[in-house]
C-alpha cells in the first residue's frame, strides 16, 4: 500500500480513501469467512460419516458451527487489504490511465493484476494462514511464520491460475464500462465469491505442503 501511495503522488495522482471502503470490507471479508466456514463444516461432517464406522467417531471432536476468532481475523483483513490496499490500486491505476481507451484499460488491468493478484493474494492468504490454529503445539512464532510462508508460497500458483479466471475479465469491464462512483458497489459482490474462496483456501491447504512441516 505504502508503495502504490508513493507512486500515486509521485504522478500526481489523488488517493481518496473513504471510511465507507474500510467498512464495506470489514463486512464482505467478515461475510466470506462465515460462509467459508460453513463449507468447511458441511465438508468434515461428511468426511466422518463417508468412512468405515469406528469408535472414534462417536468420540470425535464435534465441528464448531462458528470460529469468532477466525471472523475477527477476516474483518481486521478487509479493514486493511479492502479499505486501503485495494482502492489504492484501483485509483492509482485510473490517476495513471484516465480514459476508457483499450490501450488504457488495459493499462489499468495490467497495473492492478501485477500487484493485487501477486502481492494482494499472497498478503491475504498468508494473514489468514497465519491466524489459524497452529496444528503443532508449542510452536514459536518465527517457526509459526515461516511455515505459514512456505505453505502460502507452494499454494500461490494455483491461487493465481484462480485469480486471472476472474480478475483480468472484471477488471475490463470495471475500468471500460462501470463509472468510479458505482464501482465500489459492483466490486463487493466478486469480493465477497473471491474471499470466500481464499478464506476457504487459507483453512483447507490443497497445494503439495508436506514439506513446509516444521520441527
Amino acid at each position: 500500500m505504502l508503495l502504490c501511495l508513493i507512486a500515486g503522488t509521485a504522478h500526481g495522482v489523488h488517493i481518496q480513501l473513504t471510511p465507507q471502503d474500510a467498512l464495506a470490507s470489514v463486512a464482505i471479508f467478515a461475510t466470506g469467512d462465515l460462509v467459508a466456514q460453513q463449507m468447511e463444516r458441511r465438508l468434515q461432517i461428511a468426511r466422518r460419516w463417508i468412512g468405515p464406522l469406528s469408535a472414534d467417531r462417536a468420540v470425535a471432536a464435534p465441528v464448531p458451527l462458528v470460529q469468532p476468532r477466525r471472523i475477527a481475523s477476516a474483518a481486521g483483513l478487509g479493514f486493511v487489504y479492502g479499505g486501503f490496499m485495494l482502492p489504492s490500486v484501483y485509483q492509482l491505476a485510473e490517476g495513471l490511465f484516465p480514459g476508457v481507451s483499450p490501450a488504457k484499460v488495459l493499462a489499468k488491468v495490467i497495473v492492478s493484476c501485477s500487484l493485487l493478484s501477486t502481492l494482494g493474494n499472497y498478503f491475504s492468504l498468508l494473514w489468514r494462514r497465519y491466524a489459524q490454529p497452529s496444528p503443532q503445539p508449542g510452536e514459536g512464532l518465527a517457526c509459526r511464520l515461516s511455515r505459514c510462508c512456505c505453505t502460502v508460497t507452494a499454494e500461490m500458483p494455483s491461487v493465481l491460475s484462480a485469480d486471472l479466471r476472474v480478475w483480468p475479465a472484471y477488471d475490463v469491464i470495471t475500468f471500460a464500462v462501470i463509472p468510479p462512483l458505482v464501482r465500489p458497489f459492483a466490486t463487493a459482490f466478486v469480493s465477497t465469491a473471491w474471499h470466500t474462496y481464499m478464506a476457504y483456501r487459507a483453512a483447507v491447504p490443497q497445494g503439495d505442503t508436506e514439506h513446509c512441516k516444521i520441527g
